[in-house]
This record gives C-alpha cells, structure tokens and sequence, in this order.
C-alpha cells in the first residue's frame, strides 16, 4: 500500500466529517470522498511527506465540496429516475420498451445517460466526474446513447418514431403524412428534446407562418412582419444543432428548411420582394422544380416534379456543409441536404399538402426508412 492510501485510509473519517459540513447530506459526502481517493490515487505528488498528503487531501475534498455547491447553485435539481425515459410518453407499450431498453444497457452507459440527460451534466462537468477529458465524456456519451437508440428500435414492432418539433401548422396533416408511410410521429416540446432524441428514430421540423428573427444570422430586422419571437427562435435553434449533432435523420419543412440552413451558418433572404431575389420571374404557387445529379433529392423525387411554395423568405447565403439540390425558375432555393449527415432534407415546400401528394409521399417513405436504419454514428 503506497504512502498517500495509507493517510487516506488514517484521514477518511475527518473527510466524512468536513465534506458532510459542507455539502449537507451523508450520501454526497460519501460520493466526493471517494472522488477524493480517486484523484489522490492518480494526482498526489509521490514524492510529498505525510503531512503533505494530509494537506492535499483536505483541499481536494474542501474543492470538490464547493464544486458541488456551485452546481447546485446553477442548475436545478434532478431525480435520476430510469423511469423517466419512458415515462414522459402517453403509450404504455413505449415506457416499457424504454425501461426494457435501459435495462438492457451496460450499469456505465445508463450512468452516463442519467447524468448527462436527467442530472444535465455538461461534457465538461461529466470528464471531472469520471476523470477524464470533455472529449472523452463526449465519446462515452455518444455509445451509451447510440446502445439505447438501437435496443429501443429493437424492440419496436410498430414502425419508426418521429418527433415532430412543431411550428404553427396543423399537426395533424404532419401525422397522416408520417403514418401513411408506416412511420410513428409525436409531437414534442423543446425542453424534452435531448432526452427525446436518445430514443427516436427521426426528426421532423415543421412549418410556421411566423418569420424567423434576422437576429439569428447577424442581420437587423429589415421586412418584419411584427409577429417575430427571437426567443421561441433561438428555442428552436438550439433544437436543431442538437438534432443534427445526434445525427437522426431529418427533414425540414418550410420555416424548418430555412432553419437547417441557419444553424449551420447560413442566412435567409428577409424579404424576396422586397430584396430583389427572384427578380420578374418571382413564382409562386404550383410550380416543378429540377432537382440536382447525385443528390438525396434525385434518388427521392427523380430529375423534374412538381411541388407547391409560397416564397415570401427563402435561403440566400448556404450554410457550412448545405448543398442546394433544387432550385425554382426564379432562383429561389427549394431544397437543400447536408451530405455530410445520414439524412437531412430542407424542403421550402409542403410535402404534407395533398396537392403534392406523388412527391410528399416519396419524401415521407424516405424519412421512414432512414429511420428504420441503425444509425452510423450518433453524437451528444
């Protein structure tokens, strides 16, 4: 037994005692003097003198001590309750496929899990935990999550989940649309999603007759229309980096299309008309588009369809990684896809409308059976 276990083990009772006055309760005390023994065994100088190592360990167990107070202090508490990643859902069959799925993973990955997404540990917060690097955090999160999104599908007889991150459209025709394909779809709110998105199998972001904030790509707010939420936008900004740094399959509609384009840095024309894109032969309406060789959009649609779009804001400068794969006769951009990602579509048209119903439905079959594919790779 090295020098620094020997005072460790002669120190443990006074670290209960001052750790218990510090943080309040016996069960975290206990928790921060193991920490405590960990990083000792790891970082204490070998060659300290004995009460030098006694020093050392006081202050280490004092640090980690605050650290916890600080943490509090920043965020609320939250009950890691493995129930919870199904228990948020009305379907009983799929709270009991979440707990199976759960169970089913190995005691390090639902620990991981449950402080990264019931806890809300950043990456960083999370490496201090386990002793390791953010990156490393990240990594181990990225398994654990990846390992409960393909148990999850496992035991799922009834199609594909797709949230659905809702603008102000009706839900309903998104549902239909999903489902006639043989996909799932269920309506989500912002604070659930990163929980959400460990088990779903796809993403879909929906349409909204608000405009997005100028804000959100640099820009002053030239052409409002007064119904701008810069809030509600960064909400779903947010979302959407999430989204696509899990890696789910994605489809973005209208609103949800131009937003894929922002959060990869990307920016909108405010107003078509009033800008000058799209010139005389601004279109409107019913209208084909041609869609671009070797594409997402090509395999999708084929070379020509028709789609219908009202162009009141659009895509102007591309996001890192946004390739356009369809344009309208007026230049405005239809349809774009990030190749770089498994499956992510931005339509500046309604593939729900039952007026494009051949090309919709091509688009929905698409989502679904990226969905029905274990994904390649996922990221927190």
């Amino acid at each position: 037994m090295t020098q620094i276990e020997v005072i460790f083990h002669e120190q443990r009772g006074p670290l209960m005692a001052r750790l218990q006055r510090i943080v309040g309760d016996r069960e975290t005390a206990a928790d921060l003097c193991q920490e405590t023994f960990v990083r000792a065994w790891r970082k204490a100088p070998a060659d300290a003198t004995p009460e030098q190592h006694r020093g050392w360990l006081h202050r280490t167990a004092s640090n980690l001590a605050l650290d916890e107070l600080r943490r509090r202090r920043l965020r609320h508490p939250a009950v890691l309750d493995e129930e919870r990643w199904g228990g948020s859902h009305p379907e009983p069959v799929e709270r009991l496929h979440a707990r199976e799925a759960m169970a089913s993973l190995t005691p390090h990955e639902r620990m991981v899990l449950l402080l990264r997404f019931e806890a809300g540990l950043s990456h960083r917060e999370l490496g201090a935990l386990l002793d390791v690097t953010e990156e490393a955090a990240r990594k181990r999160v990225e398994r654990a999550r990846g390992a409960f999104a393909e148990a999850l599908r496992g035991r799922r007889a009834d199609g594909p989940l797709v949230l659905f991150l809702r603008g102000k459209h009706d839900d309903e025709a998104f549902r239909a649309w999903i489902e006639a394909a043989g996909g799932r779809m269920r309506s989500i709110d912002h604070d659930s999603l990163d929980r959400e998105l460990a088990g779903a199998d796809a993403l879909l972001l929906g349409a909204s007759f608000r405009d997005i904030h100028p804000a959100l790509y640099g820009e002053e707010l030239r052409f409002g229309a007064g119904d701008e939420d810069l809030a509600a936008d960064q909400r779903d900004l947010r979302a959407v980096r999430a989204a696509l740094a899990a890696d789910v399959p994605i489809v973005g509609v209208c609103r949800g299309h131009q937003m894929l384009n922002i959060a990869l840095g990307g920016s909108l024309w405010q107003d078509i008309a009033s800008e000058g894109a799209g010139g005389a032969d601004h279109v409107s309406g019913a209208h084909p588009i041609d869609t671009g060789e070797n594409s997402l959009s090509r395999t999708i649609l084929g070379r020509r369809t028709e789609v219908v779009s009202e162009h009141h804001q659009g895509v102007r400068r591309l996001g890192r990684g946004v390739r356009v794969t369809s344009l309208s006769g007026d230049g405005i951009v239809e349809m774009v896809e990030v190749p770089s990602k498994r499956f992510v579509l931005g339509l500046q048209w309604h593939p729900e409308h039952t007026d494009v119903a051949e090309a919709g439905g091509r688009v929905a079959a698409a989502l679904v059976s990226a969905a029905r594919t274990s994904p390649t790779r996922l990221a927190a």
